[in-house]
């Protein structure tokens, strides 16, 4: 009888320590006071966290927009450069699909021919006409076809014709 009179006491007293931290806990003032005391980051220290996290993410994503945005920079570079050296290279022969004196002629119509699928050059000539021509070549075969081409589509406003450019009628480029 003694021994259970001991365990229940000892019971009363377990269960009042356990009701006492419980209601400690529930009245505590916050959930940080006791993460701290374990030892567990706070609210304040998982939001430096967070925030520490999101500029490392965030610095990534910059990172790889810039080398993309350099990545496509290069290209375009390389691009224009190409488009520089072919345009820079003279070919012997131009199939001439127009001449104008101004230069909203030659846009129009460069537009226009470039819709059709030609790769079109400009001159300007010494005579001050702006001249369209289209892709050159140094056979005068493949000029003859580009010709037929035109004519074909009715894309020219006059009958093209063939220019060489051993004529020198052209500025220098």
């Amino acid at each position: 009888m003694t021994f259970l009179c001991y365990l229940c006491s000892n019971m009363r007293n377990q269960l009042f320590a356990l009701a006492l931290l419980a209601a400690l806990l529930l009245f505590a003032p916050g959930c940080d006071r006791v993460r701290a005391s374990l030892g567990k980051p706070t609210s304040a220290d998982l939001a430096v966290l967070r925030q520490a996290k999101e500029a490392r993410e965030q610095a990534v994503r910059d990172s790889i927009a810039a080398v993309e945005a350099e990545r496509e920079r290069i290209a375009a570079e390389e691009a224009a450069a190409a488009a520089a050296a072919e345009s820079a290279v003279l070919r012997r022969y131009y199939a001439v699909a127009g001449a104008f004196k101004d230069s909203t002629g030659v846009q129009i119509y460069s537009k226009k021919l470039q819709e059709n699928g030609f790769r079109v050059r400009c001159f300007d000539f010494k005579s001050g006409l702006k001249v369209v021509c289209v892709e050159g070549s140094d056979s005068l075969d493949v000029v003859r076809r580009d010709m037929a081409a035109i004519k074909k589509l009715g894309l020219a406003p006059t009958d093209p014709w063939i220019y060489n450019t051993t004529q020198k009628l052209h500025k220098e480029i």
